[in-house]
């Protein structure tokens, strides 16, 4: 067996390092910030799960989805329901590091605006009522609040863009927080 690094396996030119390094680098870099994230904990702000009317978050103008406000997708049928719960952490470098975490419920960016997948989406954020953006993963960073309070909300969403809703009721999960 040769060794991959021996100077015989080496084409002409510049040598390339292993990957070995970087990937300890990038593996201690992932430690530290769960770590921050983690001992930061103390910073998590008072948060609450609900399920909230879809009326009472409007979306900001704009972005074509004004229309699909009004319309829902019942999860009442799907043989497993999605539950969404999120929480909001400072970040130590500025801004806030929203959590969203979900089961029964896949982000899927490459599907949004196709047929929908039961249990497939993506999601919005929006604060103090006035959407932010999609969401298609369990992190999302607000670079910054104006001082004072604040609700974070964040919905589920079908490929389609409807809302998912359970009762009737849009699937929503607040978080609030206090910038000071």
């Amino acid at each position: 067996m040769t060794d991959n690094n021996s100077s015989t396996d080496q084409p002409d030119g510049p040598t390339q390092r292993p990957h070995r390094g970087s990937l300890l680098v990038t593996f201690i870099g992932g430690a530290l910030i769960g770590a921050s994230v983690f001992w930061t904990g103390s910073e998590l702000l008072e948060t609450t799960a609900e399920t909230t009317d879809s009326m009472t978050m409007p979306a900001k103008g704009g972005g074509g989805h004004a229309g699909h406000a009004a319309m829902m997708v019942a999860v009442d049928d799907w043989a497993v329901k999605p539950t969404l719960d999120t929480a909001i952490y400072a970040d130590p470098v500025g801004g806030w590091n929203l959590n969203v975490k979900t089961s029964n419920f896949t982000f899927d960016a490459a599907a949004a605006g196709r047929d929908n997948v039961e249990g497939n989406g993506h999601a919005h954020v929006y604060v103090n009522g006035m959407k932010l953006g999609r969401i298609y993963g369990a992190w999302y960073h607000i670079a910054s609040l104006p001082k004072g309070r604040h609700e974070i909300s964040v919905s589920l969403y079908a490929n389609d863009h409807r809302g998912l809703a359970l009762g009737g009721t849009k699937i929503t999960s607040t978080t609030k927080v206090i910038v000071e």
